[in-house]
């Protein structure tokens, strides 16, 4: 079974369930666009399923999840269990979380160029030159250039 399947099998089951008929999500979806999704033949954006999870009364973040489930072949309550081992591990590792992240605003390239500073920096005060520091680091002369400069700047500085 497919993703899409499981997805559109959910939902029509949480559609049939609560009683309505496809007519009845128009103001979400076009029945025939609806149709689609619940044979699994249609993907469907994040915001046209919370505005269907809407019209059904129900969070997007469930549907999705007895979608998992049904695709790892598990009841809802098994899945649960390693789900919440999962979010728990994630939580400690600070992997996932709800508030923003400092290290995530300067991105993983941001991040990389923090660390490529730092080595420039510390190889030219061990009296590299600039073509033996690019060598040393893997990098292009334009990278070390601009970082060498950066190190004068905070000479200046102190």
């Amino acid at each position: 079974m497919e993703y899409l399947e499981a997805l559109g099998q959910i939902l029509r089951e949480i559609r049939v369930d609560a009683g309505l008929r496809r007519e009845d999500c128009l103001r979400a979806l076009s029945r025939e666009y609806l149709g689609a999704v619940e044979r699994g033949r249609q993907s469907i954006s994040i915001t046209k399923l919370r505005a269907l999870c809407e019209c059904l009364e129900v969070m997007p973040s469930l549907v999705l999840f007895a979608a998992e489930a049904r695709l790892a072949a598990l009841k809802l309550e098994e899945y649960q269990a390693t789900q919440e081992r999962m979010i728990n591990d994630y939580i400690a590792n600070k992997t996932l979380r709800n508030e923003d992240g400092a290290a995530a605003t300067h991105g993983v390239r941001g991040r990389h160029a923090e660390k490529t500073r730092k080595a420039v920096q510390s190889l030219k005060l061990g009296g590299l030159t600039k073509i033996e520091i690019a060598r040393k680091l893997g990098i292009g002369t334009t990278t070390v250039d601009r970082h060498w400069h950066h190190a004068q700047d905070n000479d200046q500085d102190t």
